[in-house]
């Protein structure tokens, strides 16, 4: 006896066909979400047109309400989606949170498991506490089972992202590429770059492995601790620049 199919069951059917090839069809448009997940344990996720060529984990600074949102970054991370990437911004604290490290990797868990996301080259992108936040979060990402970076880039880094403890970056992989990018003009994190790098080297990281960048004021463009929150001309340059410089290295290397 042959079952007659109604138009629901078809179309049922139609989208577990679609399925089976191993997720969900791809946006054919830039799209956002989010925030997935409650308080600081929340986290937004950004999708390329098509299929994500690479995945970027943006950790934001200490700067309040507005800065654990994708607000002040936005611009730059609609240009790493513009060229490709799938963005995860995790929130990670909701007020002056000490423990920042375990909510941030709930968020990437959330994020990811969405994404459905493997093969690709992983950045781990830090600003200010974010910066040392994403080494940290480098160090620990393999046991934690989350995307491991195959770089680190550190954007005006103070010393620790996690102020509960001292994360231990011994697990830190070796052949990871961890580049620090600091502002000329930078009062605020002036040490921060600094005290990063004696931790890396104290848990006897490479040294070849560390690149060193310095974003120079000229003109009327102020190199200052704040500089990468702007998207004019030349903070595009001085910020953006390297970073996608990075992110080609790495697809090569893929």
């Amino acid at each position: 006896m042959r079952a007659t199919l109604t138009p629901v069951a078809i179309a049922v059917l139609l989208a577990l066909a679609g399925c089976a090839g191993g997720g969900a069809s791809l946006p054919r448009h830039p799209t956002v979400a989010g925030p997935f997940g409650e308080g600081a344990k929340g986290v937004w996720l950004f999708r390329p047109a098509g299929k994500p060529k690479r995945l970027v984990i943006f950790f934001h600074g200490q700067g309040g309400p507005v800065e654990a949102t994708p607000a002040n970054h936005r611009d730059w991370i609609d240009h790493l989606v513009a060229r490709g990437a799938a963005v995860i911004y995790p929130r990670y604290e909701t007020s002056a949170e000490a423990g920042v490290l375990d909510p941030a990797i709930a968020g990437v868990k959330n994020a990811t498991g969405r994404l459905g996301l493997e093969g690709v080259p992983v950045l781990a992108l830090g600003y200010s506490r974010g910066g040392a936040l994403a080494v940290e979060y480098a160090a620990v990402s393999s046991a934690r089972q989350v995307p491991v970076p195959d770089a680190v880039e550190s954007v005006n880094p103070v010393g620790f992202g996690e102020e509960s403890r001292v994360v231990n970056l011994k697990p830190l992989r070796p052949q990871t590429i961890l580049a620090v990018l600091v502002s000329d003009r930078d009062t605020t994190g002036r040490d921060g770059a600094g005290l990063l790098i004696a931790r890396l080297r104290q848990a006897g990281f490479p040294g070849k492995q560390i690149e060193l960048d310095v974003a120079r004021s000229h003109g009327s463009f102020v190199a200052d601790h704040l500089a990468p929150l702007s998207s004019t001309r030349d903070a595009r340059a001085a910020y953006w620049g390297p970073t996608d410089a990075l992110i080609a290295g790495l697809a090569r290397r893929k």
